[in-house]
């Protein structure tokens, strides 16, 4: 199988059923990899037309004058074969089958997915599809898919085996500022899949972290194998889709997918080093903090914020997976007192409850402080609802201190339904979550995968 480097950086592409027509996905894609700036060679191909969108049509990719790095195919699915037929005659490198109507749709389907993969295998092009929503390689500016997305490009990465899915997760993340290195829809993977993907990515040096859709794995050995290897470098979080009987079942129309037994994907995971989570938003919750900040490497953890509550809850969350808040000793409490200028009624136990105390001075004070104590792992920040938004001189600080000591820090903002989203908007190297839940599951996700790399340290 040819190096993927010619899907995710290429330097020519082709979109074969390119159109006029503002209803078509082959307008879509190319109007976004023309709208994107992608700024290497585009082909479009269309037998019916001279031009599209302003550019020299193609009647084939046979009559494009070079190989392509990259060829879409978003044609009815009974032309598709011949399409393939052709990229191959022509060398082109890599394929993306946008079109729908193959391995899900019945047997039928199945013989047609059968021939595209025999196709592409013995002429090892990797494939990505069919049935998938494109693909996104922001360092090289092409958006691919129907949606128009913009990225600088980051060091998160998303292999998604269900496009409306990915691309929805994908542009909420994007929302928020969070910078993405590539997204690849990988549909129902008749030649290509997801285990090859990571493989490509865990080498990748652009690719600092690497998150996952999952219905199912058809290659369930090589993924371990990968898998295995991957974590060492870099944290691989996932989520699986199809954990239930009624979910596999929907899995099977969605992709073809045999979801399997989900006892068995999370011991895999678990043995792999993966990290799985089960709730829809956390996927992209733990995925860019990981982004952000490094991973755990003890579990001993400072909670500073305006709110008693605030504390205890997140305090439970964390014990409750595997975590501490250990109290600070009576002398420390009282140097801090005295230093951050705290209220008489705050509570400097740990978690530190400034007592709705608005000013930003004690917070950083007490968040510094213990940050630097070497019985201090990694810290949890609160912040209180008002000034809204935030003090940009708090936020900034923040960023300094976690970058000074070098530990894991996270902020949580619960006092208004739309502060998160503001507050990420407002840093880029601090993960912001909307509440004790959310942002304790990063920090035991933290902690799970700096235990996998302690334990390879060990090894």
């Amino acid at each position: 199988m040819n190096n993927l480097k010619h899907m995710f950086r290429p330097q020519s592409v082709a979109v074969v059923g390119a159109s006029d027509d503002p209803a078509k996905w082959g307008y879509g894609v190319l109007n976004n990899i023309i709208q994107g700036g992608f700024a290497g060679r585009v082909y479009p191909v269309n037998p019916n037309a001279d031009y599209v969108l302003g550019r020299t049509a193609y009647r084939s990719l046979r009559d494009i004058p070079e190989p392509v790095d990259l060829a879409f195919i978003v044609i009815p699915a009974p032309f598709v074969v011949t399409a393939i037929r052709d990229a191959i005659a022509t060398g082109a490198r890599s394929l993306i089958i946008i079109t729908a109507g193959f391995g899900e749709t019945g047997a039928e389907g199945k013989k047609r997915e059968a021939e595209v993969r025999d196709l592409c295998l013995e002429a090892g092009i990797p494939a990505a599809g069919p049935n998938c929503m494109g693909l996104c390689s922001f360092p090289v500016k092409l958006v691919a898919t129907m949606e128009p997305l913009e990225s600088e490009p980051g060091r998160l990465s998303f292999i998604s085996q269900s496009g409306t899915y990915g691309v929805t997760t994908l542009n909420y993340g994007l929302h928020l500022h969070i910078p993405f290195n590539t997204f690849i829809s990988s549909g129902n993977e008749a030649v290509t899949r997801f285990s090859d993907y990571l493989e490509y990515l865990g080498e990748d040096e652009e690719t600092g972290v690497i998150m996952g859709y999952i219905e199912s794995l058809r290659d369930g050995k090589k993924f371990m194998q990968v898998a295995k290897e991957v974590t060492k470098k870099k944290p691989v979080i996932v989520m699986k889709f199809g954990r239930t009987d009624d979910g596999t079942r929907a899995a099977a129309s969605h992709t073809g997918a045999l979801a399997g037994s989900n006892a068995i994907y999370t011991s895999l995971f678990k043995q792999c080093g993966v990290i799985e989570v089960t709730r829809t938003h956390d996927l992209l919750n733990v995925a860019m903090g990981f982004a952000m900040q490094p991973p755990l490497r003890g579990n001993r953890i400072a909670i500073v914020g305006p709110s008693g509550g605030f504390g205890v809850a997140t305090t439970d969350y964390l014990a409750e997976h595997g975590l501490q808040v250990p109290e600070i000793d009576f002398m420390l409490q009282r140097r801090l007192r005295e230093e951050a200028d705290a209220l008489p009624f705050a509570s400097l136990r740990n978690p530190i409850d400034l007592a709705a105390d608005l000013r930003p001075d004690p917070l950083l004070k007490c968040t510094e402080t213990v940050l630097n104590l070497d019985m201090i792992d990694g810290a949890i920040v609160g912040l209180h609802s008002r000034p809204f938004p935030p003090n940009e001189r708090l936020l900034r600080r923040l960023e300094e201190i976690q970058h000074e000591t070098g530990k894991p820090l996270a902020i949580c903002y619960f006092s208004r339904p739309e502060g998160m989203d503001v507050v990420q908007s407002m840093t880029r190297t601090l993960p912001v979550y909307r509440s004790a839940e959310d942002v304790g599951q990063f920090m035991s996700c933290l902690w799970q995968y700096g235990q996998r790399l302690n334990g390879h340290r060990e090894e």
